[in-house]
């Protein structure tokens, strides 16, 4: 593995680890927050992996799963939109409130962003 792509795992890895940390402490927002930002970082890994480029300059996670060419229908696209509109709400107090301080809220955006950040993992161990 290259040694950039290795650095971007250990940074979303450590993203994984502190969303569901921040999950099980009931700290909504900050959730998402680190879910959206764990996937963001491995799919930049497989980009630089997989693409030998560097990856856009971007939160917008359904740019980044067309930039690392994966095939989208084995996730929801309209799952990844949902996870890059939670980046921005999360960053500002009326929007977080509004949608991230209920469990029943942001537990949908965990499922997307646990699904695709592990279909990620594996996609890159693939390669």
């Amino acid at each position: 593995m290259k040694p950039e792509t290795n650095v971007w795992l250990g940074l979303a890895e450590d993203d994984f680890q502190n969303a569901k940390l921040l999950w099980r402490n009931h700290r909504y927002g900050a959730t998402v927050f680190f879910y959206q930002q764990a996937v963001e970082k491995i799919l930049k890994a497989y980009i630089i992996e997989s693409q030998n480029i560097i990856p856009q300059k971007t939160h917008h996670i359904e740019l980044l799963v067309k930039e690392a060419r994966l095939n989208r229908d084995e996730i929801s696209p309209s799952s990844v939109e949902e996870l890059s509109k939670a980046y921005i709400r999360v960053r500002y107090p009326d929007l977080s409130r509004q949608y991230y301080t209920k469990k029943d809220n942001v537990k949908p955006l965990v499922v997307i962003a646990e699904r695709v950040y592990l279909w990620t993992k594996k996609k890159l161990k693939e390669i």
